[in-house]
């Protein structure tokens, strides 16, 4: 019985990283997110999905994360849950409120990572890809209330998105025309 739990990112994503600066504006971000989820699946090395948190008073990237289910054998492993989990490990506390944190993502939450948002502490989601886009090639993204955006707002996070849609499109499509593996509780492991 596993008593540890390791979830951990290609290799090649720290050189990714270091080798550009961190955007400054909503656009340069949707676009490094989505360029890490196209990445992600031209190496094959996770879904088609990425996501960063940003400081937006510094302009800092706290982290960033891509899909890595298989990899990783959890389906926890979604690059939204990561890259909230590791900025929060690089604040040193298991919230980031009280900072002006963006979760910006390649594709509209799903059912488990919007839960995931409500405890972050960040205050506001940017996303690309619409979830009918990410269903469209056969992935399944739960239950979710009709009214989440305003559940957000309430919460005190901002919606915005899709943005840069046709770009995270043709993410998704290349990882379905590249036969890429559709995962979800009704799949079940080969």
């Amino acid at each position: 019985m596993n008593t540890e739990l390791r979830v951990a990112q290609p290799a090649w994503l720290a050189d990714f990283l270091r080798a550009r600066a961190a955007p400054g504006d909503d656009r340069g971000r949707l676009d490094e997110v989505i360029a890490l989820a196209g990445e992600n699946v031209r190496r094959r090395s996770g879904g088609p999905f990425a996501a960063a948190v940003y400081d937006e008073s510094s302009g800092a990237r706290l982290a960033a994360a891509v899909n890595v289910v298989l990899a990783a054998h959890c389906s926890l492993a979604h690059a939204e849950t990561l890259a909230l989990a590791l900025a929060q490990q690089s604040a040193g506390c298991w919230s980031l409120a009280g900072r002006r944190c963006v979760l910006v993502s390649s594709a509209e939450p799903c059912a488990m990572c919007l839960g995931a948002l409500c405890w972050s502490g960040v205050t506001r989601l940017l996303f690309a890809a619409a979830r009918a886009d990410v269903e469209r090639i056969g992935f399944d993204e739960g239950p979710r209330p009709a009214h989440w955006r305003t559940a957000l707002r309430q919460r005190g996070i901002t919606v915005a998105g899709p943005c840069r849609r046709a770009a995270a499109r043709r993410v998704l499509d290349d990882y379905a025309a590249g036969s890429g593996p559709i995962y979800n509780a009704a799949a079940g492991c080969a």
